[in-house]
């Protein structure tokens, strides 16, 4: 796949202006409670309009659901903390637990064309970052994708531990999809905030979003796209303490640049 754009977002290239900031940090929320909204609606709906589904299936679905507006209750009571200016404590999150719940709220939205595969390797090392922002964050992507593939299709999910030589410095996401990718025009704006494609809905907030969240938490997002072929965003995220462990990459006398991958 052609790299047409990376962004690395650090304060030298990160917009700083605190009205701006906080316009997309407000519109980022209401955005992502409407699509927690939108999930669970939608498993509320499917078991309303199929009345003779078993419980064991009802069960699952309305649990589903439940979990959405526990996700969007958390959301409101971390940002009623920000705005009372209260300090967040720093989190070690668990990024195959934050994989498992996006998974489960993907089956709950009941769209039999959209398929999620989620690969995560063992034993991940944690990483220094707020579980509700990488949940929200990953989500966004899958969302992005979705709509990349009008809906059917696979959406790949990898996790990889970024290997520094034997030390395992970081976890690195990649949310790929083989949808109609981007053109290089629309990359550059990709991140600028309110900017979209899209003619409905509230555009131009998840992918600024998803960089300020990355930018917070002292990692870097990077998109890789081709018309017509699909996109790759990769985030990078550093891990709460360097973990020394056996690199299987090191181990088959890879290169320095195999061990990075």
């Amino acid at each position: 796949m052609k790299l047409l754009h990376a962004y690395a977002p650090t304060a030298e290239t990160m917009p700083a202006e605190p009205r701006e900031l906080g316009a997309v940090a407000a519109a980022g929320v209401i955005h992502d409670l409407g699509n927690l909204i939108q999930i669970a609606s939608s498993a509320i709906n499917i078991v309303a309009r199929t009345p003779n589904m078993p419980a064991t299936h009802a069960g699952p679905m309305l649990d589903r659901a439940k979990t959405c507006l526990e996700h969007a209750g958390a959301l409101v009571h971390q940002n009623i903390g920000l705005i009372r200016n209260r300090v967040i404590a720093e989190e070690r999150s668990s990024v195959a637990r934050c994989l498992s719940d996006v998974a489960a709220l993907v089956e709950a939205m009941g769209e039999p064309g959209l398929v999620l595969d989620v690969d995560v390797e063992p034993n991940l090392p944690k990483v220094q970052c707020d579980a509700i922002g990488l949940r929200r964050a990953v989500l966004n992507l899958v969302f992005n994708a979705r709509d990349a593939l009008d809906g059917r299709g696979i959406v790949r999910i990898e996790a990889r531990t970024i290997w520094r030589g034997l030390i395992g410095a970081g976890v690195a996401i990649r949310v790929m999809d083989d949808g109609v990718g981007m053109s290089p025009a629309t990359i550059a704006r990709a991140f600028d905030p309110f900017f979209t494609t899209k003619t409905d809905g509230l555009g131009g907030i998840g992918l600024p979003m998803v960089a300020r969240f990355v930018r917070q938490a002292g990692g870097e997002v990077a998109i890789e796209s081709e018309p017509g072929i699909g996109t790759t965003v990769t985030l990078r995220l550093p891990t709460t303490t360097l973990t020394e462990a056996t690199n299987p990459s090191i181990q088959r006398d890879a290169t320095p640049e195999e061990s990075d991958r």
